[in-house]
Formats: C-alpha cells, sequence, structure tokens
C-alpha cells in the first residue's frame, strides 16, 4: 500500500503533539500529507435526555458545550504550535506539491461517525496510546471506532516515545503476529510500504488448537516475493494477554521498532469479557503497533 495520505485525530488532549510527530516520521519517508483532525462534538448527541419530559438538562448541555469548545481549543492550538516548530507547508488542496504537507480541520458533529467518514479515504491513522488520565477510556474506545468503522491500518505509538525512536520506527526490526486471519492478513499488506525497507523481520506465529493451518512459513514465503527477508521466532505458549506479553517481550529482545498484528481476530465482545492481545496492547505497548481490523 502506497501511503500518501495520513489521518491524524486530534481530541484536544495529552498525546496529539505525539500523534502528530509520528505521522509526520512516516510522512517523511513516504511524501506523505497529513491531515490533522478534530471533531467538535455536538451536546445535543452526546447529552442524556430526561426520559418523563423528553429534553435535554440544560445545565449538561451548556457543560457539554463549554467541554467541547475546550477540546476543540487545545487541538488547535496543539496544531499550530507543531506545524510552527515543525514548518511543516500547510496545503489542504491536494495539489501533488512534493515533500511533506498538512493541514488541520475542525468539524461539528458525532466523533464515532465523523472519525469512520474520514478514516475510510486515508493510507493511514497515527494515535498515541491513551495515557493513563481521565482521557484514557475515551480515546481507547476511538481508536476501537476507527479499527472498526473505517477499517483502515492504525499506527499506534506509545503517548510517551521519544523523537530518536519515531526517526527510526521504520528502520526495523519489525515483529510479526501471525495466525492467517483476516485482520492479521490486512494488517500486513497494510504495512509492506513500511516493513519493505526493514532488514529484518520477524514472524510469530499464534497457534490455535493442536493444528496450525496458517503457519509462519506462508507468511515468510508471500513477504519473500516483496524482498522481505522474514525469519520464524517461537510462538507464545498462552493466549490472552500472556500472549500479548509475549509479542512485547520478543519485540525489546529483537530490538524491534515495530510490531504488526491484526486487531481483534476473536471480536471485540470476546475481548471485553475475557481480555486479549488487541485490548492489552492498546493499554500496555511501549513501542509502536500497526494494527488492522
Amino acid at each position: 500500500m502506497t501511503i500518501r495520505h495520513i489521518l491524524v485525530p486530534l481530541f484536544g488532549y495529552d498525546g496529539d503533539r505525539v500523534s502528530l510527530n509520528a505521522a509526520l516520521a512516516v510522512a517523511k519517508r513516504h511524501g506523505a500529507h497529513v491531515a490533522a483532525l478534530h471533531v467538535e462534538t455536538d451536546p445535543l448527541e452526546q447529552t442524556p435526555l430526561m426520559v418523563d419530559v423528553g429534553v435535554a438538562i440544560t445545565e449538561l448541555v451548556e457543560a457539554a458545550e463549554r467541554h467541547a469548545a475546550h477540546r476543540a481549543r487545545n487541538a488547535a492550538k496543539t496544531f499550530e504550535e507543531w506545524q510552527g516548530a515543525t514548518g511543516t507547508p500547510i496545503d489542504a488542496e491536494a495539489s501533488m506539491r512534493p515533500g511533506v504537507t498538512t493541514a488541520f480541520l475542525n468539524v461539528k458533529g458525532n466523533e464515532e461517525d465523523l472519525l469512520a467518514r474520514f478514516g475510510r479515504l486515508t493510507d493511514l491513522v497515527v494515535l498515541a496510546r491513551p495515557q493513563k488520565n481521565d482521557a484514557a477510556d475515551l480515546i481507547a474506545v476511538r481508536i476501537e471506532d476507527v479499527l472498526f468503522g473505517a477499517g483502515r491500518p492504525v499506527l499506534l505509538v506509545p503517548n510517551d516515545i521519544t523523537e530518536a525512536a519515531l526517526a527510526k520506527i521504520e528502520d526495523g526490526p519489525a515483529l510479526v503476529a501471525w495466525n492467517g486471519s483476516i485482520e492479521a492478513t490486512r494488517a500486513v499488506t497494510a504495512g509492506l510500504d513500511l516493513i519493505k525497507a526493514m532488514g529484518k523481520v520477524r514472524v510469530l506465529s499464534i497457534k490455535e488448537g493442536k493444528k496450525d493451518p496458517h503457519p509462519a512459513s506462508d507468511l515468510t514465503h508471500f513477504l519473500a516475493w516483496h524482498g522481505v527477508a522474514a525469519t520464524v521466532g517461537e510462538p507464545p505458549a498462552d493466549a490472552g494477554k500472556a500472549t500479548a506479553e509475549h509479542f512485547l517481550s520478543a519485540a525489546r529482545e529483537a530490538g524491534a521498532t515495530i510490531i504488526v498484528m491484526g486487531a481483534y481476530s476473536h471480536g471485540r465482545l470476546r475481548q471485553l469479557v475475557l481480555g486479549g492481545v488487541t485490548s492489552h496492547m492498546i493499554d500496555a505497548a511501549d513501542l509502536p503497533v500497526l494494527m488492522a481490523h
């Protein structure tokens, strides 16, 4: 997949600057456009209604309006400061000028719907992993909204990642979590432009049951056709959270700069009830993760 357009949802919280920096690091390698988007939530859609009278509570609407306006101001300020500091040219008209460009768009409406709308027409969505603060749950939900609603690959980066680490994000090695699922396949094919230039790629296969209908050797053979020399690592022994920790540990040992994996291969409901690899990665991954559903 050629990366020419990168979407960066901004939420008006800590982490927006990290998302922009990560998008810029990728954009520089591919000459891509960084489209920053803030959805200013409509209080009438977000505020509960009184069952008996069917009208929104005035105080709640006003509070929601103030909060939405505050987030919008923060998002715009973060973008303005980032654009000024990086000197990234503003060009929202797809003029195909050489080099990296950027633009900021603020739209009002339903956050879930608009993230899906804009997310479906981009090559890559970049988000910072939510920090442990009041906004963490909201941003985690929005990451899921993009994965399920947009159907595009998501690059999730740690909220404390350094600029030096971002600059090496495509240097490799890459660690690929492979189970033969459609989601894992989409993640690999979406990430080909990111991993093709890497010197090393390691594939860890997730066996589901006694048989392995999708061996890692299938994937290494496919990658070889794209000029990627991949090796097979030891698969994890357990499922669920233990699997996620196994991937993170293997990635650290290999000095990996990115993990590539399918998201919610077993469905969001099951992972909410039982826990799972995707949820754990969203909560705890300490290096960039490229996901696709």
